[in-house]
């Protein structure tokens, strides 16, 4: 979710609006159970196909706050590595009031997130219509290109397609992820020296993909709710 511009200081927040709308899609999304190392974000990243008949497909997608010390949280440990203008840029104030929403919003840019940590893909047409394998994959390369660039060397920008990072034919299945309470056959793609990719079809057809980075892995507990709330 984008948000640009000079937004009015009694703007309400997108991201209520956004989250009824996936309401309405009519499918439950998935997250991690509650932790104390995470707070979900309010914006969520939603991308949905369309056909004659309405929505065909969809995915959702959480983001989370990591909280590296969840009981101070002004522990200059919680703070993630930016550079200086970076740094200076998030601590300038804009000569305009703005809504509270969007100044937690800017005030979260200042700590480590988990992007697209958790997301659902469902669909419209059959059980079969989402390959795990495919979708795990192309979840993982989102991830990695958006928020590993430097580490992986990639380019800035690309005039066509990225460069690819990780392969399908990496996608391991057999891997448990637990979801509910219960272990799921499930599958990881874990070639990735910065990130972890687990996978698994969930009982109504849903494919449920969660790219977490291996650094904080220790932090997480690695358990999905496959209906998470979207109040």
């Amino acid at each position: 979710m984008h948000v640009g511009g000079v937004v009015a200081a009694d703007a309400p927040d997108p991201a209520a609006e956004q989250r009824a709308g996936v309401r309405a899609l009519g499918f439950g999304v998935a997250g991690l159970v509650p932790q104390r190392h995470l707070e979900e974000l309010r914006g969520l990243d939603v991308s949905t196909g369309e056909s004659g008949d309405g929505v065909e497909q969809a995915t959702v997608a959480r983001n989370y706050t990591l909280w590296r010390n969840p009981d101070d949280r002004d522990d200059p440990v919680n703070e993630a590595d930016l550079d200086e203008a970076r740094r200076a840029a998030l601590e300038e104030d804009p000569p305009w009031p703005r809504p509270t929403w969007l100044v937690e919003a800017a005030r979260r840019l200042r700590f480590p997130m988990l992007w697209e940590a958790v997301a659902t893909h469902w669909h419209s047409g059959a059980a079969d219509a989402l390959d795990p394998a495919r979708v795990l994959t192309d979840h993982v390369q989102s991830v990695l290109v958006n928020q590993y660039r430097e580490a992986h060397a990639l380019p800035d920008v690309v005039e066509e397609h990225w460069p690819v990072v990780v392969d399908e034919r990496s996608v391991q299945s057999g891997h448990p992820v637990l979801v509910d309470g219960v272990e799921r056959r499930g599958f990881v793609l874990d070639t990735d020296p910065f990130v972890l990719g687990l996978a698994t079809v969930l009982d109504d057809g849903r494919v449920l993909t969660a790219v977490l980075p291996r650094d904080d892995l220790g932090l997480l507990t690695v358990a999905f709710d496959s209906s998470a709330s979207l109040d």
